[in-house]
């Protein structure tokens, strides 16, 4: 089906221009050059990506989520349009949704998606964003990653003051220009939405609790994005939970200087983890997350099959492991599942042109992340982000999304996609530690 027409291509300059005068008032606080030209070039990165993405569903692909958020969206509003009484079904559960869908057209490709809760809200968004851009699916793919450009800006604002402003350039390569983010990242997709939603919470987080910047503003901000993000993607705010406790540990432990103190502490802080995850049933919640990715990739595979007549040039599948998303199940694989989200495809297994970019972004990873374990000697490595909460807080989170993703998503497509979320952490924490080195180097001890 055609979902990008003519209008779409009449309206993007357009809504191009209104975006641009957007950041542009938005740049006038941003006195340094420098900073104000990282701003900009993220943003023309972005709206870059959004289209790229967009007109890659279309003419390359031919399906795909976006569609289907986008087909929902238009479901909504245009009942809406027709009977503004039917606003009262934004309020409604997925299953209400699905029944009313059923009932007024019973499309069974798309039935099953209007049940699912996150996928619901994602056509909800999509829905109030066609009020504003005469229901174009390209126009409200900038709405989209117009949102992920801001959300990660006030992300990297936040690393280049945690790295006092050094490293800049290089920092900004690693967390705005890496194109990964800004091109999974922008569409009309669930990944859009929570890793602009994340780059907020941890600005909020941030301003509130290590600036003490408290106020009605910020914390309505905070509690909206956290709702928006765990209602698309829970096990992010759970693997942020876990990330913050641990970042909020070390600030409690560190002024413990006597080490019997210390290690009562400890104990008592991993009996509280243990305790948490029994109470919320976290193992099970593994094991749904686990299951519910594995429908998706075959899901996936099915479509890609269908279209692509089932081409062995264009696959990109790793060897899929039988699922046991138990606690020592992920103690096991946990490695192997780690290694593979952040440093797989290798060049080798490539086989498709967006996969070979993948490739490259994940060997220049694994090369930075050799070189930093060189110089630092391995143990100083890890002894550097041990004894730094921002580095630990960032190595947690990496680690947390690596092993999840890594353990349920067998497909190099679908797995680039996914670990955009955590690349940010990722890159900064790799960032971080070459600025400790080069001081090392400037200020010997």
């Amino acid at each position: 089906m055609q979902y990008i027409t003519i209008f779409d291509y009449l309206l993007l300059p357009v809504y191009l221009y209104i975006f641009y005068l957007i950041v542009k008032k938005r740049s006038v606080k941003y006195t340094d050059d420098e900073l104000r030209k990282y701003f900009f070039t993220a943003f023309f990165l972005r709206m870059f990506g959004a289209v790229a993405y967009a007109m890659l569903v279309q003419y390359y692909y031919g399906y795909g989520d976006s569609f289907v958020f986008y087909y929902g969206g238009d479901f909504l509003s245009t009942r809406v349009m027709e009977d503004l009484g039917n606003f009262r079904y934004f309020f409604k559960s997925a299953s209400d949704v699905k029944a009313w869908y059923d009932f007024e057209i019973g499309n069974i490709g798309y039935s099953g998606y209007f049940g699912v809760g996150s996928n619901l809200f994602v056509m909800k968004i999509s829905a109030l964003l066609s009020f504003l851009s005469f229901n174009r699916y390209l126009i409200i793919t900038l709405f989209f990653g117009f949102f992920s450009f801001a959300g990660l800006w006030r992300l990297f604002l936040v690393f280049k003051e945690i790295n006092q402003g050094k490293q800049l350039k290089i920092l900004a390569w690693a967390v705005l220009y890496m194109p990964s983010i800004w091109f999974w990242g922008s569409g009309l997709i669930k990944d859009s939405v929570c890793i602009g939603g994340l780059g907020f919470i941890i600005h909020f987080l941030y301003v509130i609790f290590v600036k003490k910047q408290i106020s009605i503003k910020n914390l309505l901000g905070l509690a909206l994005l956290v709702y928006v993000v765990a209602t698309i993607k829970s096990y992010i705010i759970i693997v942020l939970a876990v990330s913050l406790s641990t970042f909020v540990f070390y600030k409690f432990v560190s002024p413990f200087k006597n080490l019997v103190i210390r290690t009562f502490v400890i104990l008592v802080f991993f009996f509280s983890m243990i305790l948490i995850a029994l109470v919320t049933n976290f193992d099970s919640q593994l094991q749904l997350l686990a299951e519910e990715s594995k429908v998706q990739v075959d899901a996936y595979q099915r479509n890609y099959e269908a279209v692509q007549a089932d081409d062995e040039e264009s696959k990109g599948i790793v060897e899929a492991a039988k699922i046991d998303a138990s606690i020592g199940g992920l103690l096991l694989y946990s490695p192997t599942a780690v290694f593979k989200c952040l440093f797989r495809p290798f060049i080798w297994e490539s086989r498709k042109i967006f996969i070979l970019f993948s490739a490259l972004e994940a060997s220049l990873l694994l090369f930075c992340t050799l070189f930093l374990l060189y110089k630092f000697k391995i143990l100083g490595f890890f002894r550097e982000v041990f004894a730094n909460p921002y580095l630990l807080f960032s190595f947690m989170i990496t680690i947390l999304f690596a092993l999840i993703i890594g353990f349920t998503t067998y497909n190099f497509g679908t797995m680039a996609r996914y670990k955009i979320i955590l690349l940010p952490f990722f890159s900064f924490l790799l960032v971080s530690l070459y600025t400790k080195l080069l001081d090392k180097k400037s200020n010997p001890v």
